[in-house]
């Protein structure tokens, strides 16, 4: 087990809990999003992740950041933009004990949203993104 995929469970678990999350995108929120046509919008998928070294010496510990990004085939942008507060609002300023990180690891920060934005391609559904970041140890 990697900080990232510890950290990438953690984040679809409380997305697949909070009630409107899954209101918008029923239970869609994905790793990667699957080819087989399972997938129909409005969706969530995590993005790219990303790990920085913390230098302290209590042990090995990360600033770990991650994209997701909401997706939504309806007219405008309002869902896409919906679905990215439904998300601030379930992630933002978590902790421990609403975080459980697969062991070894723990979260040593609240998750914090550090910026949001949107894609624009007129031949694309439209998506939406927010960036996340907090502080990852690895337990001894």
């Amino acid at each position: 087990m990697t900080p990232e995929l510890a950290f990438q469970k953690a984040i679809a678990d409380l997305l697949i809990a909070d009630p409107d999350v899954n209101a918008l995108v029923n239970g869609q929120v994905f790793d990667e999003v699957p080819n087989d046509g399972e997938a129909t919008p409005p969706y969530i998928y995590l993005g790219p992740m990303n790990r920085r070294r913390v230098q302290m010496d209590c042990g090995q510990v990360w600033t770990i950041t991650a994209r997701l990004y909401a997706i939504s085939v309806e007219f405008g942008r309002g869902q896409a933009w919906e679905t990215i507060e439904a998300i601030v609002q379930a992630l933002d300023m978590k902790e421990a004990p609403d975080v459980t990180l697969t062991a070894p690891f723990s979260i040593q920060q609240p998750i914090q949203i550090t910026q949001g934005g949107d894609v624009v391609d007129p031949l694309a559904p439209k998506s939406v993104f927010v960036d996340l970041s907090t502080i990852i140890a690895r337990d001894n």
